[in-house]
């Protein structure tokens, strides 16, 4: 059992979402029930702490402490949130039709994996780059209504920027999508009776896990003294709509898809306006 636990390979077999046995890999078509744990929970984690390390490295607004004096608290904090997280959300997610069987693909160099990772990202970008665009229509739109204490768009820099968008695009999709939401989607459909991730219990749970997602970003407004009643209700909105779009990322096509929307979002407000300022 411990053997196959972290041996196991990634074989060409039944769908999880459509019960055919196919190695076409366009839209998801992977095989999630046999994704091995061990060495994709690896890579989850050590991305995960080294793009965070960089975000803090870079993208503090508060030098009171150095660097060094957080690296191995941040190091342990980061490992307890995502190796449980993380390796639930695998597991489980071989189960549902989530999890990361792209990833697994590209491990085992599967014919065609390198060809959907690259369709996943430049869908990704698109619909990372739009949303991020309107995101910062509204914050232009909705400049006179929030507090002076909120800083702008693009205030790290791009380097900073660069550095927390990144760690931003990789941590938060391996805890709300990979984790919380595949582990909400297992247990329901698991209530129900279900082997796949089908849209009536997807979609409610996409819109929780982002509503969390939102919410979890309110102790930094309230960090900078910038906790108005707008600027909590645009927080919760805004991050609530780009979770939306991260969790059908995730289901549709794959966690690295959610992780580039993410960072493409990112990019556009914590970047791009600090090449303008």
């Amino acid at each position: 059992m411990i053997r196959r636990f972290f041996l196991k390979a990634y074989l060409p077999g039944q769908d999880a979402k459509t019960g055919s046995t196919s190695d076409n890999l366009e839209n998801k078509e992977l095989s999630t029930a046999t994704q091995p744990i061990f060495i994709p929970l690896l890579i989850v984690w050590l991305v995960t702490v080294l793009f965070q390390l960089g975000s803090l490295a870079y993208g503090r607004s508060n030098d009171e402490q150095s660097f060094q004096s957080i690296v191995l608290p941040s190091i342990l904090f980061i490992s307890l949130i995502t190796i449980p997280l993380g390796g639930l959300g695998i597991w489980l997610g071989g189960k549902v039709g989530l999890g990361t069987p792209l990833l697994v693909a590209l491990i085992h160099k599967q014919p065609g994996a390198v060809h959907k990772l690259i369709n996943d990202a430049v869908l990704a970008i698109m619909l990372g780059f739009t949303i991020g665009g309107v995101l910062i229509l509204i914050r232009i739109v909705s400049v006179p209504y929030l507090p002076s204490e909120l800083p702008a768009f693009g205030h790290r820099g791009v380097i900073g920027g660069l550095f927390v968008s990144a760690g931003a695009a990789v941590g938060e999709e391996v805890w709300f999508r990979l984790g919380l939401m595949t582990i909400l989607v297992w247990f329901v459909a698991r209530l129900f009776g279900h082997q796949e991730t089908r849209p009536i219990v997807a979609w409610p749970i996409i819109i929780f896990a982002s509503i969390v997602f939102a919410l979890a970003h309110l102790p930094q407004l309230m960090s900078y003294g910038a906790g108005s009643p707008f600027a909590i209700c645009g927080t919760i909105i805004g991050n609530s709509m780009v979770g939306i779009l991260y969790g059908w990322c995730y289901w549709r096509r794959s966690l690295i898809a959610a992780m580039i929307a993410h960072f493409s979002v990112d990019i556009v407000i914590h970047v791009f306006p600090a090449f303008v300022a």
